[in-house]
């Protein structure tokens, strides 16, 4: 067994730097760096590493891209001014490490011994945690400019990869809003907005689906160019307890992880946790709180890359405020509940000078040996915490070096082997001849995070069944098989409830199921055994293109486009804007499903570009279509935006706009201005707020005026006045109880009122069975995949009949579970996931989860889409109730 820390020669002889013209940090900025109630800003940021690179040759500022909002993202490189000379050669090594399958045992223990580690870290992903940005200016001078052994050490052994901030826009924005309402009656006050335009504080939970820039900035980084060894992301938590938290994680541990990143998570977590006490630092704790199961986040998503992915979690501040602690006694925890996050917040929030309650773990153990009693804290302390960190780390990257090179490698191998040698043997991906653009999709997505995708050149046959020439398969002898396997296949997460007392998380962190091709609604052939097939690997995963079958009438009568895609929904938006006549066809014609897009009134020439631009297949008419339809007319949009800062809001907005919908944003102040239905056909309102939070808002002392309350009472009425005018209004996940709890509905929320004990799905995926011939479903599969997080499930209200209300999908009568966990699925049986109720000239189309979650499950989307369009539609007024979904 190899010691913990490995004696290195030296990678490059000798080097000289200079950075003699790079200011210190408190120079630049103007005051130390840390200092109560001061921040440096992205733009002043982005300055100082430009100083750096121009002062120091051991610095590579780049901009390798820019953010939602158009802001440089920054890589910084740092190591010697010999590695840096040869980067290119060190990229490609690297890249040789990752995909070992062409690579022997003596090439590999030459490289291991030849090239630096390459160590990774992200800073500010969450803007509110603005301490990593600020200490990024030290760190980076130090890095810069010191002359000792220690540092020689580090740059020879090191190609140092710095994220400054992952979400420069929320850092601009938090920075602002800080510097705004410092020293007034605001003081404190939450930024009323999202500090990412469109994820919010989910910005960390797009690493599989990589629908945002950043987030395409950074897996790039990781799996395309670089395969660093290890991964860190730093962050902040919450301020009452432990000071950080440093790894190893706690359990469940997801099995598809190679035990040695277990391993190498503890050796590097426990250098950082003995640099902090070594330094003297208070409330450093391990194993808590952060579960080694949920996929999604990027620094979780390296374990499935064969990569060490370690987090940070240092104690939080009022942004730059300092917080004041009540003392308690070592050993001895204060007595009484200790406050919910939200209760200190609010409680800073009335009184920002208020000392909090002192911390309740004050129990000296094993993970946890000196805890944090309270006191002052401060921006600074956070900065010096994260200093410790991270150069403790840098050490053991550089004292561990060749060990990291060697156990990536040998990951990849034994994950070659095991694709080889265990089941299963490949994922197999039948052609969609309808919807062919949500299967590239998917491919396409894991391509660009280093998964070999393959091609049949030729007809196979596996597991008896026959496939096509053209069919894509992804093999699972390859080095990245862990993250190809656990992003297709089926989670089961273990039950709390069998864990030993004490060892597991009493509810699960995040999400529980992810699996992919349930969430794209793709079809994926889990094939155990070997087959044989000629295959070719794809070095880019091309969108297939649509196509509209001639009739030779050049579109007199019409075209005919088939509903499977979602992107009808932007051939729909771009049609309708340019004046075309556009309805659903109500009955199957022809091959063609009910919700087929009957097209008139456009130029043959750019419906068959736009089918084949958007991926649609459909067929011109050759004489007067005979079959009955519902014309539809350009929607008039509202999207309900709180000042409260809803993630699912701005994933909302985002889905809408990446399909070309046009919205007006509500505030709370339109609603209560009513007249909602002169300007508006329906109105939409984001899953994570509950009918509190929308009538009441934020209500906290310190929030300016024009942010303080919700929509009222008032604003309640105006939206019953809304519906009952003949307007829809969509309510999803926690909306639906705006609903449910203010007017007479003929349905209730049956899981609302259940304990923990008796029922809990936080983040899994349901089977919904849908009724594809009522509007709002159309172009849906009878069976979708629903994502559920502690969401609504209905029933009829006392005094109500299914005469009140149509059902548009329905959990089955067995357990609806496809991937994930869930603790009393009884009280889901044959439960309604989705209805509309007519509400005298209107209606109300509850969704009892999220249909666009996190932008991820696109096999939903159309309940939201074909609600939008429904509303706009001919007769939209006029509810139906003969739905095959009721009884």
């Amino acid at each position: 067994m190899r010691a913990v820390l490995i004696a290195v020669v030296f990678l490059a002889t000798s080097w000289t730097s200079s950075a003699a013209g790079l200011p210190t940090p408190a120079e630049f900025a103007g005051f130390p760096i840390g200092s109560d109630g001061s921040l440096v800003k992205w733009d002043r940021i982005v300055e100082y590493f430009r100083l750096a690179d121009e002062s120091s040759d051991r610095i590579l500022s780049q901009e390798i891209g820019k953010t939602t909002l158009g802001k440089p993202f920054l890589l910084v490189t740092v190591s010697s001014p010999s590695n840096l000379s040869r980067l290119g050669e060190i990229r490609a090594v690297q890249r040789r490490l990752a995909y070992p399958g062409e690579l022997g045992e003596d090439e590999a223990s030459r490289l291991a011994w030849s090239t630096p580690a390459v160590l990774l870290v992200t800073l500010n992903i969450h803007s509110t945690e603005i301490g990593s940005s600020q200490m990024a200016l030290e760190l980076i001078h130090r890095l810069a400019t010191e002359e000792s052994p220690w540092m020689r050490n580090m740059l020879d052994n090191v190609v140092f990869l710095l994220v400054p901030s992952m979400n420069p826009d929320g850092q601009v924005m938090v920075t602002e809003w800080y510097d705004k309402v410092k020293g007034t009656e605001h003081e404190g006050a939450s930024m009323p907005w999202l500090y990412h335009h469109y994820a919010g504080h989910d910005n960390n939970r797009d690493a599989f689906m990589l629908t945002q820039k950043e987030s395409r900035l950074l897996t790039k980084v990781l799996y395309q160019d670089w395969f660093p060894q290890v991964f860190l992301d730093e962050h902040q938590m919450g301020f009452s307890n432990a000071r950080i938290f440093v790894p190893p994680w706690t359990n469940p541990i997801n099995p598809n992880v190679d035990p040695l990143i277990w391993g190498e998570n503890g050796l590097l977590g426990f250098s950082i946790f003995s640099a902090l006490h070594e330094a003297g630092k208070e409330g450093v704790i391990y194993d808590t709180n952060y579960t080694s199961w949920w996929q999604g986040g990027f620094v979780m998503e390296a374990w499935w890359h064969n990569i060490v992915g370690l987090l940070t979690e240092v104690a939080s501040v009022r942004i730059a405020s300092p917080v004041e602690q009540e003392q308690a006694k070592l050993g001895v925890p204060p007595e009484g509940k200790e406050p919910s996050r939200r209760e200190m917040q609010r409680m800073l929030a009335e009184n920002p000078e208020a000392k909090i309650p002192a911390p309740r773990d004050v129990m000296p153990r094993n993970n946890y040996p000196r805890p944090w009693l309270g006191g002052r804290w401060t921006l600074r302390d956070i900065v010096d915490y994260e200093l410790v960190a991270t150069y403790a780390l840098l050490e053991a990257v550089a004292n561990n070096r060749v060990m990291l090179i060697e156990n990536q490698v040998k990951m990849g191998r034994r994950a070659i082997e095991a694709g080889k040698n265990e089941k299963p043997y490949a994922f197999v991906f039948p052609p969609d001849p309808h919807d062919p653009a949500k299967l590239a999709r998917m491919l396409e997505l894991l391509h660009y995070a280093g998964v070999e995708v393959h091609r049949a050149e030729e007809g196979f046959e596996a597991n008896g069944r026959r496939y096509p020439a053209g069919t894509h398969l992804v093999l699972m002898a390859q080095p990245f098989r862990a993250y190809a396997k656990d992003i297709l296949e089926i989670q089961t997460h273990p039950d709390p409830s069998k864990y030993p007392a004490g060892t597991m998380r009493e509810q699960p962190y995040d999400v529980t199921g992810w699996t992919l091709p349930l969430q794209m609604g793709v079809e994926a052939v889990r094939v155990e055994e070997p087959f044989d097939a000629t295959v070719t690997q794809l070095d880019a995963v091309p969108m297939p293109r649509g196509e509209v079958r001639s009739a030779g009438a050049s579109g007199e009568y019409g075209f005919l486009i088939r509903p499977e895609p979602n992107n009808t929904a932007v051939l729909t938006n771009r049609l309708l804007a340019e004046g075309a006549r556009v309805s659903w066809l109500t009955a199957a014609r022809d091959g063609s499903p009910p919700g087929s897009l009957h097209v008139e009134n456009a130029r043959y020439d750019r419906v068959t570009a736009l089918a084949e631009e958007l991926g649609l297949f459909g067929y011109e008419l050759e004489a007067p279509l005979d079959s009955k339809t519902i014309p539809l007319a350009a929607p008039r949009v509202g999207l309900y935006q709180p000042w409260t800062a809803s993630m699912d809001e701005g994933w909302t907005r985002f889905v809408l706009e990446e399909h070309e919908f046009s919205y007006e944003t509500l505030h709370n102040a339109e609603i209560r201005a009513g007249n909602l239905r002169e300007r508006l056909d329906v109105i939409i309102f984001p899953g994570d707020q509950d009918r509190e939070r929308i009538v009441e808002g934020n209500d906290f002392k310190t929030t300016p005026p024009e942010y303080k309350g919700g929509i009222g009472e008032e604003g309640l009425g105006h939206l019953e006045e809304f519906v009952r005018e003949g307007g829809t209004l969509v309510l999803m996940d926690s909306s639906t109880s705006l609903a449910l709890e203010s007017w007479p509905i003929p349905l209730r929320n049956v899981v609302k009122d259940l304990s923990g004990e008796e029922f809990s799905c936080p983040g899994s995926l349901l089977r919904i069975e849908v009724d594809p011939s009522h509007p709002i479903a159309f172009g849906m599969a009878r069976n979708a995949t629903a994502v559920f997080g502690d969401s609504a499930a209905f029933d009829l209200a006392p005094g109500f009949s299914y005469t009140d209300v149509t059902v548009i999908a329905r959990y089955p009568n067995t357990n609806p579970l496809q991937s994930g966990w869930i603790r009393g699925e009884a009280h889901l049986a044959n439960r309604i996931a989705a209805a509309e109720v007519g509400y005298e000239r209107g209606r109300i189309v509850l969704i009892g989860f999220r249909p666009q979650f996190r932008a991820q499950p696109h096999n939903t989307f159309k309940l939201l889409f074909n609600a939008i369009h429904y509303a706009g539609a001919d007769g939209a007024s006029r509810p139906t109730s003969d739905s095959t979904m009721n009884p």
